[in-house]
């Protein structure tokens, strides 16, 4: 475990049994600090494990469900301090505390938080006394079979990563059939996982099949001082966890993970970004951390992996109009800053920017429509100010820089000690790759994207905002200057 300072602020989470979404359970929590105490309410929605597969959740995973469920609700409860660590501490009681306490399942899960949060987690797993939830309980009339046809199953986030990789499975043939699971907490993205979904399964006539699992959390109506988090860095890990249930419930021994490499890997676009400011949700690492610890929770061997680790995300946006599901995919959301309005997308987020640019490097038409464009092509000042376009352009140029060297790797490892070169030189500890593997392909996976950030292509699709950065204070007038000059080639 990594040396930190004294954490800034603590909490602890008091969990009764959680119980299904009619039968909300209450969390009390407490701030170490000022000692003030607060409760909220938490369910959980299993209702499509049961009912649309026929499945009856059962022991160790259904508190795979309420961990994951108890992870959230700290993270999402739990203020922070970027400069420092937060100590939270998890009571939650379980069917299977005798498998939760082993010392070494403890030690995985301490150890994969502080990966994923930076923050020091610490639990006490009690033996549940409440009711069970219906899931656990009502033996189902039916279930559902998939003998006779091999099955992916994998997440469902309603993103273009989501919809174009499975696109790309299903025209690769990977699989006879493809179960999917959605997080149904938030109704916009709900809403979004089912319309795409509804609309491929129409168009491709595939067999597929969506569950989406529900958690439920709200205040105290009487207490309104506690704050939210925004970051909800354990978002990635929670989806996984509850992913590698749903997949074991239907007897399979892996998840998939669609997600671009540059995403996956997600390097930081400056040197000054230290922490955790870029999400480690679908990292190589994060999907060995899941892979192990639900192997040993379920004593069998489980894999969380990404068919699309080493490929661009504009590689993979090219079987959009080779399957004829473009102006489905226009309809995915991948914005970091979701907007409540008919066009959820602002275009200025690294995910928008990101999207915008793979369509182009797909030679894919986007109709998607961005915030950050009129339909006139004037530029909002209150979104560009928060655009990270200037910093993915200054990112493009230090990686061509290094990429051009001699010594690329040693150069690209450099600038990305811990994203990088560490990464490496864990996966080789662990023997999952070969040294050589994994640097090639590293290098290969930067080489192509930053051959997509051509200076005709940033041009033509980002030239509106080039010209509109030169009037706002906050943008960086050096990366625009170079751009203008041609530096970036």
């Amino acid at each position: 475990m990594t040396m930190r300072l004294k954490p800034s602020l603590e909490y602890t989470f008091v969990f009764s049994g959680i119980l299904d979404q009619l039968k909300r359970s209450k969390v009390k929590v407490i701030n170490g600090e000022t000692k003030q105490e607060t409760t909220i309410y938490v369910s959980v929605n299993e209702a499509d494990f049961l009912n649309l597969r026929g499945l009856q959740v059962k022991d160790v995973i259904a508190d795979v469900v309420d961990l994951g469920t108890a992870i959230s609700v700290a993270d999402r409860w739990a203020k922070r301090d970027r400069e420092y660590p937060c100590h939270i501490h998890i009571k939650l009681p379980v069917r299977r505390p005798d498998v939760l306490c082993a010392e070494n399942i403890m030690w995985h899960l301490q150890r994969m938080l502080d990966w994923f949060t930076g923050d020091i987690w610490t639990f006490e797993f009690v033996p549940i006394n409440e009711q069970r939830r219906t899931s656990e309980l009502q033996l189902p009339l039916w279930k559902a079979s998939n003998a006779g046809v091999s099955v992916e199953v994998a997440l469902w986030s309603g993103g273009l990563d989501a919809f174009a990789g499975l696109c790309c499975q299903i025209r690769n043939r990977v699989a006879d059939r493809y179960l999917l699971l959605g997080e149904g907490s938030n109704s916009l993205m709900k809403g979004v996982q089912e319309r795409v979904f509804e609309q491929l399964k129409a168009k491709l006539n595939a067999d597929l099949h969506l569950v989406q699992i529900a958690t439920a959390k709200s205040k105290s109506k009487r207490e309104k001082t506690l704050p939210k988090n925004g970051a909800m860095r354990t978002r990635g890990l929670v989806f996984m966890l509850l992913g590698s249930a749903y997949a074991h419930l239907e007897g399979q021994n892996s998840l998939s993970v669609y997600e671009n490499g540059i995403g996956a890997i997600n390097l930081p676009f400056r040197a000054s970004e230290v922490g955790l400011d870029h999400a480690r949700s679908v990292h190589l690492l994060s999907l060995q951390f899941v892979s192990r610890f639900f192997s040993m929770l379920i004593g069998e061997q489980f894999r969380v992996h990404n068919p699309f680790q080493w490929i661009t995300k504009g590689e993979m946006c090219r079987v959009l109009d080779e399957m004829d599901v473009t102006e489905i995919a226009w309809q995915t959301v991948s914005c970091d800053r979701p907007h409540h309005r008919d066009t959820p997308q602002c275009g200025g987020c690294s995910s928008c920017l990101l999207r915008r640019q793979s369509f182009l490097a797909a030679e894919t038409l986007d109709k998607t429509g961005y915030l950050i464009e009129t339909e006139s092509g004037e530029i909002l000042d209150q979104l560009l100010r928060k655009s990270q376009l200037a910093h993915m352009l200054f990112q493009v140029k230090s990686l061509k820089t290094a990429l051009q060297a001699s010594d690329s790797w040693t150069r690209l490892a450099y600038q990305h000690p811990t994203r990088l070169a560490d990464l490496v030189q864990r996966l080789i500890e662990d023997g999952s790759d070969n040294y050589d593997f994994l640097v090639q392909n590293i290098l290969s996976l930067y080489e192509r994207y930053t051959a997509e950030w051509s200076i005709s292509t940033v041009r033509a699709l980002f030239s509106n905002e080039i010209k509109a950065m030169k009037r706002v204070p906050t943008c960086e007038k050096s990366d625009i200057r170079q751009l203008e000059e041609g530096n970036l080639k």
